[in-house]
């Protein structure tokens, strides 16, 4: 990845804490609970308890995994354009992270043995 693609640590912590603020409005957004919302994410649903209620800090790893989940739907998509949270940088940050990851399967059978 070239090097003015990836983000800082500060600007990583930046864009968790807006999202943590949103979390409750985006969940809603969606029709979700905090359950439903931990099961399609895999952030459990303690831990999005734990960041709407302000005692438990988001990471990157939440913050990435929910970013999935609130970006396949439009109208919470659009939510996120307005809160400024999809900015370009983070957009080019995906862009680039996406083109770069190229993956290789080369599958042949399997022999079952029994």
């Amino acid at each position: 990845m070239k090097r003015s693609n990836i983000l800082s640590k500060k600007q990583k912590t930046e864009y968790c804490a807006v999202l943590s603020e949103l979390l409750p409005l985006l969940r809603d957004r969606l029709g979700m609970t905090q359950e439903e919302l931990g099961m399609v994410s895999g952030v459990s649903r303690v831990t999005i308890s734990q960041i709407e209620s302000g005692r438990s800090m988001m990471n990157w790893l939440h913050f990435t995994a929910l970013m999935m989940v609130f970006t396949s739907d439009r109208n919470v998509k659009e939510l996120l354009y307005v809160k400024d949270l999809l900015d370009p940088q983070l957009l080019l940050f995906y862009q680039v992270s996406m083109q770069e990851a190229q993956i290789n399967v080369y599958a042949e059978p399997m022999e079952i043995t029994g």
